[in-house]
């Protein structure tokens, strides 16, 4: 199962609505200033790009040169004021905010199937499962966009725990998922207070193939401080669960260093080592559209700084140029728990050029199994019912695979008296809970029984 992380925007308007990801946003724009920093831009700000296409003759891969003009800081600026006028009238703003989205999505889902390609004849690709929006929020992709799914993505749950958008969570689940009971568990939570702030500060939590996840933005008020980022999500972990306890942490952490959620969180929640999704100060950025692959030193809107990240006390591999490692592949006993599959892009195609979407790139995350062998069972278990009357089992009724005391069908119970004895008529005795309904009566041809 693949999970992505990806923050939208940042500016901290407090209306109840997915359009503040479109609004101004002066990171965002900066984004756009910047992206001659990664990408070898011409003097029309155009980049040629190749795009991985399988031809089907050859039975090989072939990369067809695109071109793509990135707009400007300015442009940028434009789009957003076009925006915020357009969404004030009745039906107005929906189709640009709409077609926003879908480049969003388009672009998260490229990266992904660009980092999970299969090298092999034919290369296979893969989409996300789970897209968790930071900094965007909304329950009704109806009402703010019109649609019931975008980009083949349906909104499951939404949070909105300050009114603040800089804090605000979407998790959006693939259309055509076939999912287990045991595959996802959600802990939704729909109040909206002022005293959600700081170490209080409420994030999403998921519960996914059994592994306890926190999708979080930080809040700047506590990203320095260790004591304070692990009492925020410690808060969170006994919030759904009762234990201080979290098998990965995901998103927006605004650490000051590289390194400084993985140092904090050793030897806490439930874990001694935790590894990084930050390898050698650098991180691997999928190109425009998730074709070309570049190196850069950071995750946010001037690529300085690694605040989007992964983070886990457990066993993971690592996919870097094409190689995976992070573990003794020789070790017949190891058992990686999740793949850090590195970036997204944080651009996408609008109106036939490149807009920046948000000041930070996503975090692509692959789940290999599940947290236990046992954990699909047991929750299989405790979900049995009674093949007659189709209620939950007891503890006891699971032995016999059926209620004891089922009006449909009792259970009759039998047993064998001692050696030497026999009942009164011979035969072991035979008692029912609960008579069964009488059978209606057979027809002799006679009218009756």
């Amino acid at each position: 199962m693949i999970i992505v992380y990806q923050s939208l925007e940042s500016t901290g308007k407090k209306e109840d609505s997915l359009g503040t990801a479109l609004m101004g946003n002066s990171f965002k724009h900066g984004a756009q200033s910047n992206v001659g920093e990664i990408y070898p831009l011409d003097n029309n700000q155009t980049l040629t790009f190749q795009t991985p296409v399988y031809d089907l003759v050859a039975k090989k891969m072939t990369f067809p040169s695109s071109t793509i003009q990135f707009a400007t800081q300015v442009e940028s600026k434009a789009l957003s004021s076009r925006y915020d006028k357009e969404r004030k009238e009745p039906g107005e703003g929906k189709a640009l905010l709409l077609s926003f989205m879908k480049g969003v999505i388009d672009t998260i889902t490229k990266s992904v199937m660009n980092r999970t390609r299969s090298r092999g004849e034919l290369p296979s690709v893969r989409l996300p499962d789970i897209i968790v929006l930071g900094e965007a929020f909304t329950t009704d992709l109806l009402k703010d966009l019109g649609v019931s799914s975008v980009g083949g993505y349906r909104v499951v749950t939404g949070m909105n725990p300050t009114g603040d958008s800089r804090h605000r969570f979407t998790v959006l689940l693939r259309e055509d998922l076939n999912l287990r009971d045991s595959d996802i568990e959600m802990f939704p939570y729909t109040l909206t207070s002022n005293d959600n702030k700081d170490e209080q500060a409420r994030c999403v939590i998921l519960r996914v193939m059994g592994w306890l996840m926190a999708f979080v933005h930080t809040p700047n008020a506590i990203c320095k401080d260790s004591t304070r980022v692990i009492k925020y999500l410690a808060n969170n972990a006994k919030n759904v669960t009762t234990k201080e306890k979290l098998d990965l942490v995901m998103g927006d952490t605004n650490q000051p260093t590289s390194d400084f959620v993985k140092s904090t969180l050793k030897n806490q929640l439930g874990g001694e080592d935790w590894v990084s999704s930050v390898l050698d100060d650098k991180q691997e950025l999928v190109g425009f559209g998730g074709h070309n692959v570049f190196s850069i030193s950071g995750t946010n809107s001037t690529f300085k700084t690694h605040f989007d990240i992964a983070c886990t006390p457990h066993m993971t591999a690592v996919v870097r140029d094409g190689k995976v490692f992070g573990f003794d592949e020789d070790d017949s006993k190891a058992n990686p728990a999740f793949v850090f599959h590195g970036l997204t892009d944080k651009f996408t195609e609008l109106e036939g050029k490149a807009y920046a979407y948000s000041d930070h790139n996503g975090v692509i995350v692959e789940v290999l199994r599940q947290k236990s062998v046992y954990a699909h069972r047991e929750r299989k278990r405790k979900e049995e019912r009674c093949s007659d009357c189709r209620r939950p089992l007891t503890a006891l009724d699971q032995l016999a695979g059926r209620h004891l005391t089922c009006r449909y069908a009792p259970l009759a119970l039998r047993w064998n008296l001692p050696d030497g004895e026999e009942d009164d008529d011979g035969e072991s005795p035979e008692r029912q809970f609960k008579k069964r309904k009488p059978e209606p009566p057979e027809d002799n041809g006679l009218g009756n029984g």
